[in-house]
């Protein structure tokens, strides 16, 4: 899986109105004035309802679409040794195994229509882009398989598809897939293996910076840019509107002697002069000149003027913004109270909660992998996720559970999910499910 791309980044209202009605009473003995009265029109006959669609459990045509990312294409079930490879994927998907378990409640009397739409190194904000592209909607179910690339610290943390952009990219599908009348399901993800998790990995991947929590952002303008070759210095000549200069400011006061900046384009404006010849190259900071102002090597600055520019802090220390610090991200403790303490990872967890307030925020169902991956480690280790032997080979990976793991982890939870839809058509709104216990 890759972690790092560069990408552009960045309630229901419902009212009731309320009529009252009032009368008057009261006696009289004043004659009564008799008024003509005519004739109302017949009135018009209202519109035959559309019958209401029958429950999911009722229905002879099932259609279940899935999206999301490799997990849910089975990606690396078992090693390339094995002969039967792509047909042991193709057969043990999640979403297969819950389609295999609704066939085999109603052998004769129910078909399905499965499409799966997952892309494999798919980041969570992409899933919208999967939907549109599907055709034959709307369907019944549509299993949203998430997490597993968005979770790394660069989906959460990074300039590009960070957890508060990803979580509003999300929030209208749903409500999109719910208008149609299909019933959207939330998936969380299990972690990767946490130490095949280096530090040295996740700064790597956070090279551009960090855009998500605002307390822990690096710094990032886009606007005016005045350059001086001849005194090697550049900056901002407007204030912010707290009157801070660009490097007073939240990120910008973060820059200091050696600090790497990166000069940019601001093509997203498509208006006025750009960055020019200063386009793309990395400055290296050797003193601050004031609030706004820095002064960097010799000769970095390609030319003279005002560009209309992007600036950000490149390569930054990522540990002085991170929080919990790269060092910090495998953390061990008990993750579902069962009162066994094994390695994780602190960004997944975040995600994983951002996941679960979205399924509550749009009342939806989540399904909790994180919980029942966490269940099988503290039985069989992380080593038991993904690895697996065959004819002697072995086969490793890091973020893709192997056959072993996956078909309890995942397989069980969907071929019982057939059966919740079987019992009460998957009715209601947000529930957390966990499936069957983990033995």
């Amino acid at each position: 899986m890759t972690l790092t791309r560069r990408a552009a980044v960045s309630g229901i209202v419902s009212t009731v109105a309320l009529a009252g009605c009032g009368g008057e009473g009261g006696t009289s003995d004043a004659p009564i004035a008799v008024v003509p009265v005519t004739p109302a029109p017949a009135p018009t006959p209202s519109p035959t309802p559309t019958p209401a669609a029958p429950p999911l459990q009722s229905r002879s045509t099932l259609g279940i679409l899935t999206l999301g990312m490799s997990v849910f294409l089975g990606d690396d079930l078992v090693g390339f040794s094995n002969p039967d490879r792509s047909a042991i994927i193709a057969d043990n998907t999640p979403t297969r195994y819950f389609a295999k378990a609704l066939m085999a409640a109603r052998p004769a009397g129910r078909t399905i229509r499965e499409v799966n739409a997952a892309v494999g190194g798919s980041f969570d904000d992409q899933t919208p882009n999967q939907y549109a592209g599907v055709a034959g909607k709307p369907y019944d179910v549509v299993i949203l398989g998430l997490g597993m690339n968005s979770g790394s610290t660069y989906g959460v943390h990074g300039r590009g598809p960070n957890a508060a952009y990803t979580k509003e990219r999300l929030r209208p599908l749903l409500r999109e897939i719910k208008a149609t009348g299909a019933v959207p399901i939330v998936c969380n993800t299990m972690h990767p293996w946490p130490e095949k998790t280096m530090p040295a990995s996740i700064r790597s991947a956070l090279y551009e910076g960090i855009a998500w929590p605002a307390e822990q952002e690096t710094l990032l303008y886009g606007g005016t840019l005045a350059f001086d070759r001849e005194a090697n210095t550049f900056g901002s000549p407007i204030l912010g509107e707290d009157g801070h200069g660009l490097f007073e400011r939240a990120g910008g006061q973060a820059i200091r002697a050696g600090s790497k900046l990166r000069i940019d384009d601001r093509t997203e404006q498509n208006a006025g002069q750009n960055a020019g010849p200063n386009d793309g190259i990395v400055m290296t900071v050797t003193r601050r000149v004031g609030g706004n102002t820095v002064q960097v090597e010799p000769g970095s600055i390609q030319e003279s003027g005002i560009f209309n520019s992007v600036v950000r802090h490149f390569d930054p220390p990522i540990d002085e913004f991170l929080v919990p610090p790269s060092t910090q991200q495998v953390q061990k403790r008990d993750w579902t109270g069962g009162g066994v303490a094994v390695d994780g990872l602190a960004s997944y967890a975040t995600w994983n909660g951002i996941l679960a307030d979205l399924a509550r925020e749009e009342d939806v169902k989540l399904l909790d992998f994180e919980y029942r991956g966490f269940k099988w480690v503290e039985r069989r280790g992380w080593r038991s996720v993904y690895t697996s032997t065959d004819q002697g080979v072995v086969f490793e990976t890091y973020n893709h559970p192997q056959l072993s793991a996956q078909s309890v982890v995942y397989g069980e939870m969907m071929t019982w999910l057939a059966g919740v839809l079987d019992t009460n058509g998957l009715k209601g709104g947000f529930e957390r499910l966990v499936g069957p216990t983990i033995v």
